[in-house]
C-alpha cells in the first residue's frame, strides 16, 4: 500500500498531489486551490458550482504508505458557502482507484465528527490488512447549482498504539406480570449478576404518581443505588392535572437521569383515557452509550427511532405492553428492523403477549426471555457493533449521513394537511 510507512502527515502539504475528477465533462464543477484558505491559514481545495444542478466532482489523492496490520485515522474539514443543503451535496469517500484517473469501487466514507470554529470535521478509522485494496480519498461537491466548498485540514496518522475503546454493557429486560415485590426481587438477582442496565415493562405501577418521588419510582431508585446499575421503566406519571405514560432512566447512584413522555399513545390510553402525549425525544447519557425511549406504540412508527439515531442514540429502550398486530407475528420483525435501519441496539421489556428481548444492530436476537411473567432476557452488548456491507466495512451511521432530509417534507405534515 506504499513504500514509505505513514506515521503522521498532512495531505495538504503538497496540493499538487491532488487531482480533480468528475464522472462526465458536462457535470464538472470549477476547481481551484487557495494557498491560505484553510482554518489555520493552511491550503484549501475549492470546488465551485456553475449553475448546473447536476454538477458532481471531487478532489482526490492516493492514500500511500499504509502498512498491513496497522490502524490509521483519516480526517478532513470543510466549509461551505451558499450551498443550500450541505448534507445532500457534500461527501468524503474512500474508494478503490480504477487505473490512474478513474474511481473504482466504493470502500467507505468519512463520518461526521462535529463542528469546530465554523468548519465541519469528518473522520474515519482504517484497520489495514494484507487484503485492504489501494485507496484514494475523494472530497466531493455534488448536486447543487450554486455555492462552493473549501476542503482543508486533510491528515492521516498511525493510531495503532492508541487504546481501542471497548464499549460493552450487560443489558437485561424483565417480562411484566409481577407485583412490585416481584420486580424488586428480579432487580436484586440481576444486580448480583453485574447487570449494567435493567429494563422493566410498560406502565407497571397501578396508579399515577409523581416522578420522581412516587412509591414505585423510589423503590426502583433504591435498587439502582444498591446494585450500582441503571434501571429503566415506564410508569404512570401524575403531573398536576395531566397524566403521562413516562419512561424514566435512573442512574447507578439512584438519581434520575431523565424522563421521556410517550409521544404516540394508542387510542385506548390516549383519547379514551385522557392521557397526554409528550412532544420531545430526549437522548440520555450513560457511562456506556447514549439512550432513548420508545414506549410500546411508539415502536410502530419509524420516525421516532430515526430521530433518536440522528440525535446520537445507540440504545433504544422499549417498555412494551405487546404488539397484537396479525396475532403478534410482526413484533419480532419490527424490533429487528428498527435496530437495523438505525444501527442501534434495541432492549425490549414486554408486559404481555410476547417475550422480552435484546437485539443488536445486525438485527440478531442476542437473548429472548421465556414467555412467562418475570422471565428475563439478558446479553452483553458491544456498542461498536455494526452491520457490514458488501465491502466488509461496517455501516455505522451511513444511513444518517446519506439520507435525503431535503426530500422528506411530507413527513412533517399531518394527514389532514393534504398531499
Amino acid at each position: 500500500m506504499g513504500d514509505t510507512p505513514v506515521t503522521e502527515k498532512s495531505l495538504m502539504a503538497d496540493t499538487n498531489a491532488w487531482s480533480t475528477w468528475s464522472p462526465r465533462p458536462v457535470l464538472e464543477p470549477a476547481f481551484a486551490r487557495e494557498e491560505h484558505g484553510g482554518p489555520s491559514g493552511e491550503p484549501a481545495l475549492v470546488i465551485s458550482a456553475n449553475g448546473n444542478p447536476a454538477i458532481c466532482g471531487c478532489w482526490r489523492t492516493p492514500l500511500s504508505g499504509l502498512a498491513s496490520e496497522r490502524r490509521y485515522r483519516v480526517e478532513a474539514v470543510f466549509q461551505t458557502e451558499g450551498v443550500p443543503v450541505p448534507g445532500h451535496s457534500v461527501r468524503a469517500v474512500l474508494a478503490e482507484p480504477k487505473g490512474d484517473t478513474e474511481i473504482g469501487g466504493f470502500y467507505d466514507q468519512l463520518d461526521y465528527q462535529g463542528h469546530e470554529q465554523g468548519w465541519i470535521r469528518m473522520g474515519q478509522t482504517l484497520d489495514v490488512t494484507d487484503k485492504t485494496p489501494a485507496l484514494t480519498l475523494n472530497l466531493f461537491l455534488a448536486w447543487t447549482p450554486e455555492g462552493r466548498i473549501r476542503w482543508s485540514g486533510v491528515r492521516i496518522r498511525d493510531i495503532t498504539d492508541a487504546p481501542r475503546p471497548e464499549r460493552k454493557a450487560h443489558l437485561a429486560a424483565i417480562n411484566g406480570g409481577l407485583d412490585l415485590a416481584g420486580f424488586l426481587g428480579r432487580l436484586d438477582e440481576l444486580g448480583e449478576k453485574g447487570v449494567d442496565l435493567a429494563l422493566l415493562s410498560e406502565t407497571i405501577n397501578p396508579a399515577p404518581e409523581p416522578l420522581p418521588g412516587g412509591p414505585w419510582y423510589e423503590a426502583f431508585a433504591e435498587k439502582a443505588r444498591a446494585h450500582q446499575m441503571y434501571v429503566a421503566v415506564s410508569l404512570k406519571e401524575s403531573a398536576g392535572d395531566l397524566i403521562h405514560n413516562t419512561g424514566v432512566l435512573i442512574d447507578r447512584a439512584g438519581a434520575l437521569v431523565g424522563k421521556y413522555r410517550k409521544t404516540h399513545p394508542a387510542p385506548g390510553e390516549g383519547i379514551f383515557s385522557g392521557n397526554t402525549p409528550g412532544d420531545t425525544y430526549p437522548v440520555f447519557e450513560t457511562d456506556f452509550a447514549k439512550v432513548g425511549f420508545l414506549i410500546c406504540y411508539d415502536l410502530h412508527f419509524p420516525e421516532p427511532a430515526r430521530i433518536y439515531a440522528l440525535k446520537g442514540a445507540e440504545l433504544l429502550l422499549n417498555p412494551n405492553a405487546g404488539d397484537g398486530r396479525e396475532g403478534g407475528v410482526l413484533w419480532e420483525s419490527v424490533a429487528r428492523m428498527r435496530a437495523v435501519d438505525n444501527q442501534v441496539h434495541v432492549l425490549a421489556s414486554i408486559r404481555g403477549r410476547h417475550n422480552s428481548c435484546v437485539v443488536n444492530p445486525k438485527g440478531e436476537i442476542l437473548s429472548m426471555a421465556e414467555q412467562r411473567p418475570g422471565a428475563v432476557a439478558s446479553a452483553v452488548c458491544d456498542f461498536n457493533d455494526s452491520v457490514v456491507n458488501f465491502t466488509g466495512r461496517p455501516l455505522r451511521r451511513r444511513y444518517d449521513l446519506f439520507r435525503r432530509a431535503d426530500t422528506y417534507g411530507p413527513l412533517a405534515r399531518h394527514l389532514f394537511d393534504g398531499a
